[in-house]
């Protein structure tokens, strides 16, 4: 098997002896034509190795619309021995595409440059007016990048979300939308079924995996999962204050058996105590909660 996917981003990245290391992100390239997105980025035409993905439950991103992208080299599959938590192979990269009324304002990638939990880089790129080109950003971010009301998020706030923060918040496998529970439907693109025909996960599950409940739970235990279960969870990247779990485990086969219900309802807040409430969510009164 060999590789045809442009090599690791940073796999000449040795700083000189004696001299402080800059941080990884700097030493990604500076634009986005240069990452092994596209193959001609003027003409939008993306590498073929890419494989397009959509989560089945969306985070909230203020209504910008999103695209979204995975490389998987070729040679390697995923570590899916922990189905909720998805280890990807040295090379992995994800980029997700932000737009504002039809224009491309940013691009983020992640890649994972080694072996170790944290040895992940992130990084954004904004795009030009024209759209022939995306450059990376400062770690501080953009605050209404393009005159738009999107803002490119920091660094600091990349990992918030995504893991290693010091304070808490994100997951292990660091891609949080590229999973078992977001993968499981028929959509065109990437999806649990056809990772699992093309051999790119070591343990394949028998079929996909079903969200307890009706119609109504399935969406509040998605978007409870997609915007708040990131954080909120029982690893060891979780936001720690509190013992709230929102992330949805592939093992629950019924609403009662789901973390968002044995934390959150009828359980009594631990924090935010002067906000009037003392339940978490307090069956049958949302004002309440």
């Amino acid at each position: 098997c060999e590789d045809t996917f442009p090599p690791d981003l940073l796999a000449d990245f040795t700083p000189e002896f004696g001299i402080k290391r800059p941080a990884r992100e700097e030493a990604l390239p500076k634009k986005l034509s240069k990452t092994g997105l596209y193959t001609d980025i003027v003409a939008k035409q993306v590498h073929p190795a890419m494989r397009r993905f959509q989560p089945q439950f969306q985070l909230w991103s203020d209504g910008a619309e999103k695209r979204r992208w995975a490389y998987i080299p070729e040679c390697a599959s995923i570590d899916t021995s922990n189905m909720d938590d998805w280890q990807f192979p040295v090379g992995t990269r994800f980029f997700k595409e932000f737009s504002v009324d039809g224009r491309r304002i940013e691009t983020r990638i992640i890649e994972r440059i080694g072996e170790g939990p944290r040895d992940f880089v992130y990084a954004s790129y904004q795009w030009n007016d024209s759209e022939t080109e995306a450059h990376r950003v400062a770690e501080e971010g953009v605050d209404n990048a393009n005159g738009t009301n999107h803002d490119i998020p920091s660094k600091t706030s990349c990992l918030r979300c995504h893991g290693t923060y010091g304070r808490g918040g994100g997951r292990p496998s660091r891609a949080l939308g590229f999973s078992a529970v977001q993968l499981s439907h028929s959509e065109a693109g990437a999806n649990l079924s056809s990772l699992k025909a093309d051999g790119k996960l070591s343990h394949p599950p028998e079929g996909t995996f079903i969200i307890p409940g009706d119609a109504e739970a399935q969406a509040a235990l998605g978007l409870l999962h997609a915007n708040c279960g990131n954080c909120h969870n029982d690893t060891k990247d979780r936001v720690p204050q509190v013992d709230l779990s929102l992330w949805l485990d592939t093992d629950a086969t019924t609403l009662q058996e789901t973390a968002s219900w044995q934390t959150a309802v009828d359980q009594p807040t631990q924090t935010f105590k002067d906000q009037h409430v003392t339940g978490r969510i307090v069956s049958g009164d949302p004002d309440g909660s």
